[in-house]
């Protein structure tokens, strides 16, 4: 870990104890550095890195400086496809964790998705439906299941699944995992989940993406790993 990182994760500790909260200015790099004994360089990348994760907002002229931020539902999305991405856990360990929140969030859904919503989702199932490639099938599934997520009405959820996403695109577009009759069963699933967002059936749509879920975890343990 470079200084610059170390000193992003003493920071990002203090916000995490609650030693600084959100608006709290921080000292001038000068003081930051003579403090930590680190040059005012460290400083400046340790803030750049936090400034990138929506952790701290740099302002200039009067009243300017360093302050503690909020970060919002792209950075803490940002924040997990990083982590996540870099940390490389295994296919299978991905797939159980969407199967641990996904189908919560489909029987939300039902509850709450508004007509916007579903008209979207009906829209990106014809779209996986005519796909020629198998680049656009797998992007329209990924923007379906973060729609579901969306659909909830509970950031949180949205957001771990916005995160999760992407590192599981990496591993399941591949043919040796996901085959022809993978995805036509994908789009059959689909429409049962999308009958039951549609009507409002709670207990249906989170008992489908659950199934769904499981058998894409049963695909991925069978498949050959690399």
């Amino acid at each position: 870990m470079s200084g610059a990182e170390q000193v992003a994760q003493g920071l990002r500790d203090r916000m995490l104890s609650g030693d600084l909260t959100v608006g709290d200015p921080l000292p001038p790099e000068r003081d930051l550095a003579q403090s930590l004994g680190v040059s005012r360089t460290t400083v400046r990348g340790a803030l750049a890195l936090l400034e990138a994760e929506g952790l701290v907002d740099r302002r200039v002229g009067r009243g300017g400086g360093t302050f503690v931020g909020e970060p919002g539902a792209a950075q803490v999305t940002a924040a997990l496809q990083r982590g996540i991405g870099m940390a490389g856990f295994p296919a299978v360990d991905l797939a159980e964790a969407r199967l641990s929140i996904e189908p919560a969030c489909a029987g939300l859904a039902a509850r709450r998705i508004t007509r916007d919503h579903l008209s979207d989702l009906r829209l990106l199932q014809s779209s996986m439906a005519r796909a020629q490639r198998r680049e656009e099938f797998f992007e329209a599934n990924a923007r379906f299941h973060v729609l579901i997520a969306e659909g909830s009405g509970n950031e949180v959820l949205a957001a771990l699944i916005r995160g999760l996403i992407a590192p599981i695109r990496s591993v399941t577009d591949d043919p040796a995992r996901i085959r022809e009759r993978e995805m036509h069963e994908t789009i059959h699933v689909h429409e049962r989940i999308l009958t039951a967002l549609d009507a409002g059936d709670a207990a249906a749509a989170e008992a489908l993406m659950r199934s769904h879920l499981r058998a894409h975890v049963d695909v991925l343990c069978a498949a050959p790993q690399r």
